[in-house]
């Protein structure tokens, strides 16, 4: 299995996969664990690829969330056992990725999860 690693950042655009012909990338970006070493993240990556899925780390959410009001008061305190903080790297079919820049000028990890809402999985941090 050959791939590639793309850095992407919010300036990325369709300019950046213009050369990419791999089947599947491994996608860095701001977002990215801070903690981890990238070779281990890549790795377990490149194990659970699935050509169908979207793959990307998350981790429960440990700081207090909260709903805030237009005039910015606390209105409700959201229970953070439901959510997960997400984290790439992520590892896709480069097909995905210019999909999604046929459809946004510039890249963004929650569009990207979105538009491929159906073919996402998390490997929990």
């Amino acid at each position: 299995m050959s791939n590639k690693k793309l850095f992407l950042n919010n300036k990325s655009t369709v300019d950046s996969i213009k050369e990419v012909s791999d089947s599947f990338l491994v996608i860095f970006d701001n977002q990215c664990i801070p903690e981890v070493n990238s070779d281990d993240l890549q790795k377990k990556l490149l194990e659970t690829y699935s050509p169908e899925k979207i793959t990307l780390y998350a981790k429960p959410i440990t700081d207090a969330l909260k709903k805030v009001n237009n005039e910015g008061y606390v209105i409700e305190n959201i229970p953070r056992e439901d959510y997960l903080e997400l984290y790439t790297p992520l590892i896709c079919k480069t097909e995905y990725i210019q999909n999604y820049f046929k459809k946004f000028d510039q890249w963004d990890l929650y569009n990207f999860i979105e538009l491929h809402e159906g073919r996402i999985e998390f490997i929990l941090f």
